[in-house]
């Protein structure tokens, strides 16, 4: 009897540790997250892969975290990045968010320019707009025109390259203020994002 529990308590060892109880593994996780991505493009894609998404925002120096629960939403946030003149006493930096109800899809996407040196605004507001640029290039996507509105300090809202997204000014103190551009899925809800990392423009 010994025996035979002692094979026994072996054989849910060796199943675990091969994963038979614990479901798919992670290298299984990505493979059909990328069988996945594979088979959307534009906005879809770039929605509803968080995983592929986060790593093509990262390649901007973001630093996202995962894509994880907070509170009642998923959320992901990125480091800020300095986007003029680093060495400036508070150099303008950009920022990254992200949040939906589920682990599979974003429902909005936030990226967040922090103007705290308006002396190098001009140049923080060009590399921004061309950093979203860059990042639509990569679904295929182009903004026609509508980060100009980053450029020219403009609030609009209205569709880039097909989705909901909108432009917001917010003077804060003195000449400093913040330039947020929010991406909405079409067909999705729009749940609360903490803070938007707007407050959050002096952050190192």
């Amino acid at each position: 009897m010994r025996m035979r529990a002692g094979l026994s308590l072996l054989g849910a060892a060796l199943l675990s540790a091969c994963g038979g109880e614990s479901g798919p593994t992670v290298l299984e996780n990505e493979a059909r997250e990328a069988q996945t991505a594979a088979t959307m493009a534009g906005w879809d894609r770039a929605f509803s892969t968080p995983r592929e998404t986060i790593g093509r925002v990262n390649q901007f120096g973001f630093h996202a975290g995962d894509y994880a629960a907070d509170g009642d939403t998923f959320l992901t946030r990125g480091d800020p990045i300095t986007m003029s003149q680093s060495d400036a006493k508070a150099p303008n930096k950009a920022m990254f968010e992200a949040a939906g109800p589920t682990a599979n899809r974003f429902e909005r996407m936030v990226f967040t320019l922090a103007i705290t040196d308006p002396a190098n605004a001009d140049t923080a507001k060009q590399r921004f707009a061309d950093m979203l640029r860059a990042f639509l290039s990569q679904y295929e996507l182009e903004d026609e025109g509508a980060f100009d509105a980053v450029i020219d300090e403009t609030d609009a809202d209205g569709p880039v390259a097909g989705t909901p997204a909108s432009i917001a000014v917010d003077q804060r103190e003195g000449d400093q203020r913040t330039i947020t551009v929010t991406f909405t899925r079409p067909t999705g809800t729009t749940p609360v994002i903490p803070d938007q990392g707007q407050a959050d423009g002096n952050r190192a």
